[in-house]
C-alpha cells in the first residue's frame, strides 16, 4: 500500500478544517476516515453522540479488541487561514492539526490497514478532545474497550502514564455600575476582581517545571464592561487549574474563595489520570517505544496537559499516551515529522 495514500489523506483532513465547535466539519472528517477504511475492508461503526458522529474502526468485528487506540480529529481554530492548506518541506508537514492530532489519527489508520493478519486492534476517533473529550467518554460508556492495552495517540517524546486533571473556575465580582466620572458614588467590580486576583497570585506558588509535580493556577480570561466611560455592574475571570490528585479539587476551590473574596463557580473539571507503570503490558509498550524510536529513556513520563486518557482510563486495562513527533501545537508553526507516522505504526505493530 502506497505511503502517499496516507499522506494524501492527512492533507485532505487538514483542508477540511475540523474545528471543535464546527460539528458538521468534524463529522465530515469522521465520515471521510470511515470511507477510507471501508475501502480497505476494515470493520467500522459510526455512533451518534448528540449531533456528533464518532467513528470506531478495527481490524476485526466487535467493540472489544486486544489493543484500543484513541486519536482525536478535532482541532483548535487557526489564527491564520493559510494553515488549512498543508505544506510539506523536507519531510515535515505544516498545517493546523498536523501535530495535534490529525497526524496521529492517520497513524492509527495506517496501523490498522497494515496490521499483520489476525491482529486485533481498534481505534476510537474522538471528535471533541479539545473541548472536553465527551465523545470518548460516550464511546467508553457504549462498551468500546480493550483486552490488553489502551493507547492514546496524542503526545510525543516517550510513553506517558500520568497526567494532571483540570478544574476550571469562574470568578465573579459584583458591584454598582454607572458613569465612570463618579467613581466615589459607585462600587466598581473591576477593582474588586483585580484586587482578588492580585491576592490569589500573591498567595499561590505555581510549579516551576514538570519535575515540580504540584497543582497550578492560571488566570486565562477576563471579562468586564463594554463601554469605556461606564463602570459595569459585574466583572468576571476564569481560572484554569491543573490538579495532581482528585482530592485537591475542594481544597483549591476553598482556597480561591477565601483568598479572593469573590463568588466562585465550577465551570468544568476532569480527574487526573494515572496508570501503573509496572504492569506487563506497560512494560511491553515501553520496550517497544525504546526499540522503535531509539529512545534511551522512553519513560514512563508525566504530562501537565490533558488528553482523552482522562476518559479511556475507565476501560479497566493499562492505558498509555504517546504518538507522532511534532511541535507548535495550537500555534502558527504547527508541524509534524512525517517519518514519525511510520514510527507510530511500527510501535503499534511491535506491541501487537
Amino acid at each position: 500500500m502506497e505511503k502517499d495514500v496516507f499522506i494524501d489523506l492527512l492533507c485532505e483532513l487538514i483542508r477540511m478544517r475540523p474545528e471543535s465547535a464546527d460539528i458538521p466539519a468534524v463529522n465530515r472528517v469522521q465520515r471521510r476516515i470511515k470511507a477510507f477504511l471501508d475501502e480497505r475492508k476494515l470493520f467500522t461503526v459510526l455512533e451518534k453522540c448528540g449531533e456528533r458522529e464518532v467513528l470506531f474502526a478495527a481490524t476485526q468485528p466487535g467493540k472489544v479488541q486486544d489493543i484500543l487506540l484513541c486519536a482525536h480529529v478535532d482541532v483548535v481554530p487557526a489564527d491564520d487561514p493559510s494553515q488549512y492548506e498543508p505544506v510539506i518541506r523536507d519531510g515535515i508537514i505544516y498545517g493546523r492539526g498536523s501535530d495535534d492530532c490529525l497526524g496521529n489519527a492517520v497513524a492509527a489508520v495506517k496501523a490498522m490497514c497494515t496490521a499483520p493478519a489476525g491482529s486485533s486492534v481498534g481505534c476510537i476517533f474522538t471528535g471533541d478532545e479539545e473541548i472536553g473529550g465527551h465523545t470518548t467518554a460516550f464511546m467508553v460508556e457504549q462498551g468500546y474497550s480493550a483486552r490488553r492495552l489502551g493507547l492514546i495517540l496524542d503526545a510525543s517524546g516517550g510513553i506517558y502514564n500520568c497526567q494532571k486533571g483540570i478544574l476550571n473556575l469562574k470568578l465573579t465580582a459584583r458591584g454598582k455600575g454607572g458613569h465612570a466620572s463618579r467613581p466615589w458614588a459607585l462600587d466598581n467590580p473591576v477593582v474588586k476582581l483585580v484586587e482578588g486576583l492580585h491576592k490569589l497570585i500573591g498567595g499561590w506558588s505555581n510549579p516551576t517545571g514538570l519535575d515540580d509535580w504540584r497543582p497550578s493556577i492560571a488566570p486565562t480570561v477576563l471579562r468586564a464592561g463594554s463601554v469605556v466611560n461606564r463602570i459595569p455592574d459585574e466583572a468576571e475571570a476564569r481560572l484554569n487549574i491543573r490538579l495532581t490528585k482528585t482530592e485537591e479539587k475542594e481544597q483549591i476551590i476553598d482556597f480561591v474563595r477565601k483568598t479572593t473574596g469573590l463568588e466562585v463557580a465550577v465551570a468544568g473539571s476532569c480527574d487526573p489520570f494515572d496508570t501503573p507503570a509496572d504492569t506487563p503490558e506497560m512494560k511491553k509498550l515501553l520496550a517497544a517505544y525504546a526499540k522503535v524510536f531509539g529512545a534511551a529513556d522512553p519513560g514512563p513520563k508525566r504530562m501537565a496537559g490533558a488528553t482523552d486518557a482522562r476518559h479511556l482510563c475507565k476501560i479497566g486495562v493499562p492505558v498509555g499516551v504517546s504518538g507522532t513527533t511534532g511541535s507548535g501545537a495550537h500555534g502558527r508553526e504547527e508541524h509534524l515529522d512525517l517519518a514519525s507516522v511510520d514510527q507510530v505504526v511500527r510501535l503499534v505493530h511491535e506491541v501487537l
